[in-house]
C-alpha cells in the first residue's frame, strides 16, 4: 500500500482534528474539533465565532492541524501547515470553517516523517 493510499483510508475514518493557532500575543493555541467535511486538501469543521481559535482565524489565516491515532500494533500521524477561514455563517453566532493544507506530512510506525501530497 502507498503512503497516499494509507493516509486516505486513515483520513476517511477520522471524526476529529487538532486546531493549531496564533493568539495576538504570539502564543500558540490548540483546541480539538470535529470535521464535518473533508474533500482532498480542504477540511471543513463547525465553531462559535466567539471561540478563541475563531477569533484568531479572523486575525492570521495561517494555521496548523494534527491528526493522530494509536493502536497496540500501529500508529499514523498527518500534519499540515495551510490556511484557515470562515466560509459561511449559518445561524447567529456560528460558523463554517475551513483549512486548506498547503504542506502536509505523515509518520507511522516506520518512525519516518515524511511530506505527502493529499
Amino acid at each position: 500500500m502507498t503512503d497516499k493510499e494509507k493516509l486516505e483510508r486513515f483520513l476517511s475514518e477520522q471524526k476529529h482534528m487538532i486546531l493549531a493557532v496564533v493568539l495576538d500575543d504570539g502564543t500558540p493555541w490548540a483546541v480539538p474539533v470535529r470535521i464535518q467535511q473533508r474533500r482532498e486538501r480542504v477540511f471543513e469543521w463547525d465553531s462559535k465565532l466567539d471561540t478563541i481559535h475563531s477569533k484568531a482565524l479572523t486575525e492570521r489565516a495561517g494555521t496548523a492541524i494534527t491528526i493522530f491515532d494509536k493502536s497496540s500494533d500501529s500508529q499514523i500521524g498527518f500534519y499540515a501547515k495551510g490556511k484557515a477561514k470562515l466560509i459561511e455563517e449559518y445561524k447567529p453566532g456560528y460558523g463554517r470553517y475551513s483549512f486548506v493544507a498547503m504542506h502536509c506530512w505523515m509518520n507511522d510506525e516506520t518512525f519516518v516523517k515524511r511530506e505527502v501530497e493529499l
